[in-house]
């Protein structure tokens, strides 16, 4: 007796729609799950790497905080030389505030709020192809 190569199992044995579409639905949000995680985990290994740069970082930060408190003072003194050091202080307040407030305003005209427009676009996209695939009709 010759056994075949290929034994496929009988029409009885064969898994039905039902439970073929309930693999296709399992598999289809595992694929979501992993699109998901992949830019966590992609943020965490990037913040990882990055961790003692960071750190660097953060100490110039607080040298240049320094640095912006001595000119502070050294401006105030400064203007002290021809006005009293009540008044100097005050004009070099008025006029870091007026700085601030016009950095500000630039840095207001200049932003940009929208969402994340490529993966938003992207996970569209999937969806239209996931609709078309496995419907078999055109997404629209």
């Amino acid at each position: 007796m010759r056994v075949p190569a290929v034994q496929s199992p009988s029409l009885y044995e064969r898994p039905g729609y039902r439970t073929l579409l309930g693999r296709i639905r399992n598999n289809v949000r595992l694929y979501i799950r992993k699109q998901l995680e992949l830019p966590r985990q992609e943020i965490a290994e990037i913040l990882r790497a990055n961790l003692r740069a960071a750190i660097w970082f953060g100490v110039a930060f607080a040298f240049v905080l320094g640095t912006l408190i001595a000119l502070t003072v050294f401006v105030i003194a400064l203007v002290a030389l021809v006005l009293p050091l009540w008044a100097a202080a005050l004009v070099v307040l008025l006029l870091f505030v007026a700085l601030a407030a016009l950095t500000g305003y630039v840095g207001y005209r200049k932003l940009e709020l929208r969402g994340p427009t490529r993966t938003i676009n992207s996970l569209k996209e999937t969806m239209r192809w996931a609709k078309s695939r496995l419907l078999g009709r055109s997404a629209s």
